[in-house]
């Protein structure tokens, strides 16, 4: 294989990888990202109108405050394991929690379908930064409202 210079590729230009040949590895991982961060704002959107820390304690049930494991924590996926609800307690935990994750990837998807991979990238960080803004003032109307978040 011949070097874009002229000559036989070096070492480092053997082993680079396309980014085109990445792409929908990359756009996964990103996905994935959108979904991670759709379970932090809903951690947000649950703590931050009660007056709670962001950062700790770990995640647990507020039933009966197990903490949360790694299968609890996986988004979308562990809600549909554990049919919606603690496995401990069995306490429900709410429909919202894997839409909110859900909307959080779409708006990831949507936004690499629509702009390409990098540009793309961080218009979906926008796009969920300001669905978090959405859903935790949400719930801080909601509560101020006297209702639960």
């Amino acid at each position: 294989m011949a070097s874009p210079r002229g000559g036989a590729l070096s070492p480092h230009e053997e082993s680079t990888v396309d980014v085109a040949d990445a792409a929908p590895f990359l756009s996964a991982y990103l996905i994935l990202v959108g979904l991670v961060l759709g379970s932090f704002i809903n951690l947000a959107a649950d703590r931050v109108p009660r007056g709670e820390s962001i950062v700790g304690p770990r995640s647990h049930c507020r039933a009966c405050g197990r903490r949360l494991n790694a299968v609890d924590l996986l988004p979308v996926i562990g809600y549909l394991i554990r049919g919606g609800r603690c496995a401990t307690c069995r306490a429900p935990i709410g429909v919202w929690a894997p839409v909110v994750e859900i909307v959080s990837g779409a708006c990831m998807l949507a936004a690499i379908a629509w702009r390409g991979l990098w540009p793309g990238a961080v218009a979906g960080l926008v796009l969920v930064a300001v669905w978090g803004s959405v859903v935790t003032a949400l719930a801080l109307r909601r509560r101020a409202a006297g209702g639960t978040p």
